[in-house]
């Protein structure tokens, strides 16, 4: 008998209430059950389908959605390995989730008029809340030239897309969340937000505009510190 046979199976539709609404108690069932392992029926409708209302849960601060979806993402066979907008998705559910504090306004507001909450929120990387997002000296060097002139060479922009690792994505998407919880602004509150969904495709953040002011603020930053120790 192979360990398959020692699973409980889990109804699809009582997997669906299991996942809709995520509590302590429903996710010791998860796991106990070892549903993410069961791969029939297949889970990806499912998980499209929960998003919109796991997005709301997570501005909310449920943060055992965020357990939740670390677990299902770390599954040695996971389900959502080829699913780039779906990972997207889950990443930053699970960082909103993650993020203590509630989310003060109607999310679907800014998510149906994204493009007018991203208008000039590239200034929010001015705030002194992304100190914390190191990026060194030697790191932003090579760009030094292109900088200098405020002209980016295409090169230098697949560079800036290179300096965007997983874990400073992350990083920064961690930050976002801060703020779009617990900036005293509303107006910045909405703009973290919107920017957060605007950086769902990692491979364009070398061509975001917030993200080219980050590594422009860091670049200015250095060079004025070294005027002032000179």
């Amino acid at each position: 008998m192979n360990n398959s046979d020692n699973k409980t199976l889990v109804h699809p539709g009582f997997r669906r209430i299991l996942l809709t609404n995520p509590t302590e108690q429903s996710l010791n069932t998860i796991i106990q059950s070892e549903l993410f392992d069961q791969i029939t029926p297949p889970l990806k409708e499912d998980i499209l389908g929960l998003l919109p209302a796991w997005e709301q849960q997570a501005s909310d601060g449920n943060e055992v959605l965020a357990a939740l979806i670390l677990h299902m993402t770390q599954k040695p066979h996971n389900f959502m390995a080829n699913e780039k907008m779906i990972q997207s998705n889950l990443l930053r559910i699970r960082i909103l989730a993650s993020t203590p504090g509630c989310i003060s306004f109607p999310i679907l507001e800014v998510q149906e008029h994204l493009g007018q909450f991203l208008k000039s929120a590239d200034i929010l990387a001015d705030l002194p809340e992304f100190n914390v997002v190191l990026i060194s000296e030697s790191e932003i060097k090579p760009l030094s030239t292109d900088l200098t002139r405020f002209r980016l060479a295409p090169h230098s922009r697949r560079y800036i897309q290179n300096l965007f690792y997983s874990e400073r994505c992350e990083a920064i998407l961690s930050v976002l969340a801060h703020i779009a919880k617990n900036y005293p602004i509303l107006s910045i509150c909405r703009q973290a937000y919107a920017l957060m969904l605007s950086l769902d495709n990692l491979n364009t953040w070398g061509n975001h505009p917030f993200c080219v002011r980050l590594i422009a603020n860091r670049f200015w930053d250095t060079k004025l510190k070294k005027l002032a120790k000179a």
